[in-house]
């Protein structure tokens, strides 16, 4: 049954995904495997070097979404098999049931379809958890060879594997393995983590450590207080974009863990999947959140999740009817997205469709470049593609690559890095999308001169999902 869901859910995938095009997200990782390197200025390395894999076969829009669709589904085997033999004793159907709950969240549905680093983390965290139960909770001293592995590994996806070290050292307190410390072999998985993520300390040190100051700054900012409001709206995102049966009866689940302290399986979960979700819920009170920073936690409680559900199913009618109504929340707004995918059809208002962000931006990368080649053969210095924000930049840069896309504000980004940050005095076209539009005189305002040079409205149904406006820019005001 496990390998027919995923069947499905794969099949289901690629139909939704072969006509939309990229996400912000998924353009400036697919630029990452365009431009290969030690590091990244914002993320460590292995998203970029699985990008480069598939660019040498492909780069249309869909061979791009191939690594996220085996991510998850990797993802979800891996945690059919890790249920089952934390669980030997249960019913076979508990490891269906985990992937079940986790195949449920909008979230993760998301993630199979758009390259994020978290795709590769989730692996490598339920892999870490896997190996972790081998040898701390049953003590097989030798696995730690493997933790060393999936710990490299996944501090080659993203920064938040830093939590996997505190994830280890509370089962090495809970769990009184210190004797294990005598062995050589929690010293050499300390030696291949530290091998395997060499690549991002080098590059680090090459560039001034940049983007461990960056991900500091992104958690602890200085000039923000710490906000209840930003931390109940995060808080909110989460329930929204999970489900309010992940949100809710992982929380629940979590509490009985707790309470159930004498069984090393949960505590084993708890401490995996505790270290990620209070890191970042307590950062979202400096800002919020996005969803998917939390995935790998909310992942391993899917297993605790899927064990007290069976465990109270017949006994708590309450349960069954909170589970039904999470279903049919996660099948009815799941089914909504996947048809728009494959098939826009609901008629929103002219240039407010929700997913306008996934239209369009190849016409408009090929516009814009036309107008800068014009540009180009008039007076003056060599003209660049220019963007508001690192994400429609990221949307530029890849449909229009090679040419140099250049983000107009004064924060550094790994754009920067590849193409400079404008130079005063600088020319070329500036991109506007309709959603941004309204406070396109911010974006102006950052030159001497800008003139509309062309509209270019991207239909669907015959009335523009969005449009967008191509400014001719010059004299870049440094």
């Amino acid at each position: 049954m496990t390998l027919a869901l995923l069947t499905l859910v794969g099949l289901t995938h690629l139909f939704a995904m072969r006509s939309i095009g990229l996400s912000g997200d998924a353009a400036h990782y697919a630029l990452y495997g365009a431009y290969p390197a030690w590091s990244y200025f914002d993320h460590p390395p292995l998203i970029g070097w699985m990008q480069a894999l598939i660019e040498h076969l492909t780069t249309s829009n869909l061979g791009l979404r191939l690594w996220p669709l085996a991510l998850i589904l990797a993802s979800s085997a891996v945690l059919y098999r890790f249920t089952r033999e934390l669980f030997p004793e249960e019913s076979p159907w508990l490891g269906f049931n985990a992937v079940l709950v986790l195949q449920s969240g909008i979230m993760f549905m998301l993630m199979g379809m758009s390259m994020l680093p978290d795709d590769p983390l989730l692996l490598f965290v339920l892999l870490s958890a896997r190996a972790l139960y081998r040898t701390i909770t049953l003590d097989q001293v030798r696995g730690w060879l493997w933790v060393g592995l999936w710990f490299g590994l996944a501090g080659l996806s993203k920064y938040t594997a830093i939590t996997l070290v505190a994830s280890a050292i509370v089962l090495m307190i809970s769990e009184r393995r210190w004797s294990q410390l005598r062995t050589p072999w929690p010293w050499l998985a300390m030696l291949i983590a530290l091998a395997a993520i060499s690549p991002v300390l080098w590059w680090n040190w090459q560039h001034g450590w940049i983007s461990f100051r960056y991900q500091v700054f992104h958690v602890d900012n200085p000039q923000t207080n710490w906000s209840v409001h930003r931390f109940l709206v995060s808080e909110a995102i989460q329930f929204l974009a999970y489900s309010p049966g992940i949100y809710l009866f992982g929380l629940a689940s979590a509490v009985l863990a707790l309470r159930r302290r004498g069984d090393p399986r949960m505590r084993l979960l708890l401490a995996v999947a505790a270290p990620v979700l209070i890191l970042l819920d307590a950062s979202s009170g400096l800002r919020v959140s996005l969803p998917h920073w939390t995935a790998a936690g909310w992942a391993v409680l899917s297993i605790p999740i899927a064990y007290w559900l069976q465990r109270y199913w017949g006994t708590s009618r309450w349960l069954r009817i909170g589970t039904y109504l999470s279903a049919a929340y996660s099948l009815l707004l799941g089914a909504v997205i996947l048809s728009q995918f494959a098939a826009p059809w609901i008629p929103f208002k002219t240039n407010h469709n929700p997913l306008a962000d996934l239209y369009g931006w190849q016409q408009a990368a090929l516009a814009a470049e036309a107008l800068r080649t014009r540009q180009a053969h008039t007076p003056g210095t060599a003209p660049v593609l220019f963007a508001g924000d690192w994400s429609y930049a990221s949307h530029l840069a890849w449909y229009a690559y090679p040419t140099p896309v250049q983000i107009t504000t004064h924060r550094l980004h790994q754009l920067d890095l590849w193409y400079g940050s404008p130079a005063k005095g600088a020319r070329g076209i500036l991109v506007v999308p309709y959603q941004f539009h309204g406070n396109i005189s911010s974006w102006r305002a950052k030159f001497g001169h800008c003139a509309l040079a062309e509209k270019l409205p991207i239909d669907l149904h015959g009335k523009p999902a969005t449009t967008y406006f191509l400014y001719s820019c010059r004299g870049y005001l440094n």
